[in-house]
């Protein structure tokens, strides 16, 4: 299987719908949508529609903390991803969170805790050094998102995570270029389940010339 998503809803939810087969639900990061918005979302969505969902802010920022607040954070998000049958939930480093081997064990044990049923978790710390995030997903049976521009190799193995969060940050766009570069990397994807979500401020129109280049 090959998606693409935005992350979040760029343009209206019912034309975006309409328009591709995936999306990443950012307002997680924040908050829990209300039950009505689960609803319609799985209402207007087409048959194999993908929802991915990002993991509450708190959980990457704190480093991972074991506290009675991050448990309630985990029990909300996963009710959440239960009722959208989400494919992944990613969980967010933020850059001012500096690894170690506390972060790295705290990390590792959240990861590996996820029920029977629960979506692939996916580790996305992309100030991380590659090699100790590839390591405590090895160990949790999670999938270590990446930047497909970075990657010396095309994805392989079962699942693929790949993210864009814009060549120069949140408010930039990838030129015509990149997008074939990224198309590339795509097509010569082997893994069963390939993921790709545009973050940056023309998410849409990277993400439909995408897909675009992976039709033809």
């Amino acid at each position: 299987m090959f998606v693409v998503a935005c992350s979040g809803f760029p343009i209206a939810v019912s034309r975006y719908l309409n328009e591709f087969m995936a999306v990443e639900i950012s307002d997680t990061e924040i908050g829990i949508p209300g039950t009505g918005t689960v609803r319609r979302m799985l209402r207007e969505a087409p048959e194999g529609f993908v929802f991915t969902v990002l993991a509450p802010a708190e959980l990457g920022a704190s480093g991972f903390a074991a506290s009675g607040e991050n448990d309630q954070h985990m029990k909300n998000i996963l009710s959440f991803c239960k009722k959208l049958s989400a494919l992944a939930l990613v969980f967010r480093v933020p850059e001012e969170v500096a690894y170690n081997r506390a972060v790295a064990g705290r990390a590792k044990k959240l990861l590996s805790s996820l029920p029977k049923g629960a979506p692939r978790a996916v580790l996305d710390a992309p100030h991380w050094k590659p090699a100790n995030v590839e390591k405590i997903c090895e160990a949790a049976g999670a999938t270590a998102a990446r930047e497909p521009l970075t990657l010396a190799e095309a994805p392989s193995g079962g699942f693929a995570y790949l993210t864009l969060p814009g060549p120069a940050g949140h408010r930039s766009r990838y030129d015509e270029d990149s997008v074939e570069a990224i198309a590339d990397i795509c097509k010569r994807s082997t893994a069963e389940t390939t993921v790709v979500v545009f973050r940056n401020i023309d998410m849409e129109a990277n993400a439909k010339g995408l897909l675009e280049l992976i039709e033809a």
